[in-house]
């Protein structure tokens, strides 16, 4: 399970509740119950796999086909507020497994990096390799740059030494070119 850390749940649950009315009007409450209780957030992890057995939240916009609220908790069924209040006051160390129906989530990147599924950790394990392959580029273009300094210099010294100008005018002119390029 990856973890994600409050800020990005937080920043995504509000951003989620400007942009959506809700089934149920209940949802809503939970929502921001859970937004206004960093420690509650900490354990919530957004889910599109089913965890009747665990403590599984759902929540559905308006548009969504899908029920308004539901709770489960070791396979009972709930849509009543007193119940999951009830749940979140008494276990507000375990994990809260989170789904949320609405249109376009799909394609809501904002959604998907916050989700735990295999699917969207090779995602984020593809991004990583880019961005390292990216530095591991940047360095060893840094390094030939240097080398080819190196060179230059060396052979700026021994034309120098053989007092040949027009290669050594050649040659300081590339070597400018380089050092331009820092």
């Amino acid at each position: 399970m990856r973890w994600v850390s409050s800020l990005e749940k937080r920043h995504f649950l509000t951003s989620f509740l400007q942009n959506y009315r809700l089934k149920h009007p209940d949802a809503r409450f939970v929502l921001n119950y859970l937004l206004q209780h960093p420690h509650l957030l900490e354990n919530v992890h957004f889910t599109e796999n089913g965890q009747k057995q665990a403590r599984w939240l759902i929540i559905s916009a308006a548009t969504a086909e899908e029920e308004g609220i539901v709770f489960y908790r070791g396979g009972q069924k709930s849509t009543g507020l007193a119940a999951i209040m009830g749940d979140l006051a008494l276990r507000p160390n375990e994990p809260l497994y989170l789904t949320l129906y609405f249109p376009g989530k799909a394609r809501n990147f904002s959604y998907l990096r916050l989700i735990d599924h295999r699917a969207f950790e090779n995602v984020r394990r593809h991004e990583r390799h880019e961005k390292m392959a990216k530095e591991a580029e940047q360095v060893l273009d840094e390094a030939l740059k240097r080398h080819e300094m190196s060179r230059l210099r060396l052979q700026i010294d021994q034309a120098l030494d053989r007092k040949d100008m027009d290669l050594f005018q050649k040659l300081t002119e590339q070597l400018k070119k380089y050092e331009g390029q820092s």
